[in-house]
């Protein structure tokens, strides 16, 4: 199964032996985490794999581990995931939203940590904990027609993007995705990760996938950098339900642009405390104070709904 890997000049018995006692946790198994997870499955790496959503049809188009049959049933990823991925390695599956309650937890034990999400908060959560624990993480985005992809070992993401407004950027539900740009970056960063298990050098670079670049970041040192200030991994989870039937409450710490809303909706209301619109059949408000209250399934999908609206 493997003769073709052992075949590789870099590459051999023994790097196989190494990637086949790793563990590796894919967090996000949307367009870009499902490939970083089949390929590493391929490898025989053992796999802790994390999602808090549910499929919906528009993941056909965007991932080739799920069926048009699992999307009608809105299985959760992650369990979707383990039933293809589980062909070929050991899979370890929580359906659930990272958070500082719980990141420990799941992620004790892992010898690396891969980025699928579609959201700077739960980065900037994965920053800190691998800044606290030492472990090397991969970041992997894709949005329109670009990627991006860069480990982070050494040099601190949050030094990069502290001043980023999480709710200031697109999304892939406003913006969209080309299918093709994120089986590119998701292939990028799983050939980092096989690379790195295996001992090879592996450059902090941002890789930006379209261009084909290799760009050169620094990381200027930061509270998170020297460990004096981890607001994120000590917070508290930021979402609760609220009265009414599957309704949830979703606390956001960064300035959000309901100007989204219109893009993707009709607009209910509009007012200097709220923007409320009904999207896809469901109403969703946005609050001036950072608040954003909507209907779905759990605490879970909510986070989700609101990081394809809003960009959490």
């Amino acid at each position: 199964m493997y003769s073709r890997f052992e075949a590789l000049q870099n590459y051999g018995e023994e790097e196989k032996k190494v990637l086949q006692q790793s563990t590796v946790a894919v967090i996000g198994l949307g367009a870009t985490g499902s490939v970083i997870a089949e390929n590493l499955a391929r490898h025989g790496v053992d796999l802790k794999i994390i999602d808090r959503d549910y499929l919906e049809s528009n993941d056909v188009y965007s991932s080739n581990i799920y069926t048009p049959e699992q999307c009608e049933e809105s299985l959760p990823k992650a369990e979707a995931a383990r039933e293809y991925l589980s062909r070929f390695t050991d899979v370890e599956t929580r359906v659930e939203s990272l958070s500082p309650d719980n990141i420990e937890g799941i992620l004790q034990d892992v010898d690396l940590i891969v980025d699928g999400t579609d959201n700077l908060e739960t980065r900037l959560l994965i920053s800190e904990f691998s800044q606290k624990e030492g472990l090397p993480w991969i970041y992997t985005a894709a949005i329109a027609e670009q990627g991006y992809s860069m480990l982070f070992d050494k040099k601190c993401f949050n030094c990069i993007f502290e001043k980023v407004s999480p709710g200031k950027l697109e999304t892939c539900e406003t913006a969209g995705v080309l299918r093709e740009i994120s089986g590119q970056t998701g292939l990028k960063s799983a050939e980092k990760a096989v690379k790195l298990l295996a001992g090879m050098e592996t450059e902090e670079k941002l890789d930006v996938v379209h261009k084909g670049e290799s760009l050169d970041v620094e990381s200027d040192g930061c509270k998170v950098c020297h460990q004096e200030s981890l607001p994120r991994l000590n917070g508290q989870s930021k979402t609760t339900a609220v009265c009414g039937e599957n309704k949830y409450q979703v606390h956001l710490d960064s300035e959000t642009d309901a100007g989204k809303l219109e893009k993707l909706g009709d607009i209910i209301a509009d007012n200097e405390y709220l923007t409320r619109a009904e999207i896809d059949g469901r109403e969703v408000t946005v609050f001036e104070d950072g608040r954003v209250i909507l209907n779905a399934r759990d605490r879970g999908h909510a986070e989700a709904l609101v990081s394809e609206i809003l960009g959490l």
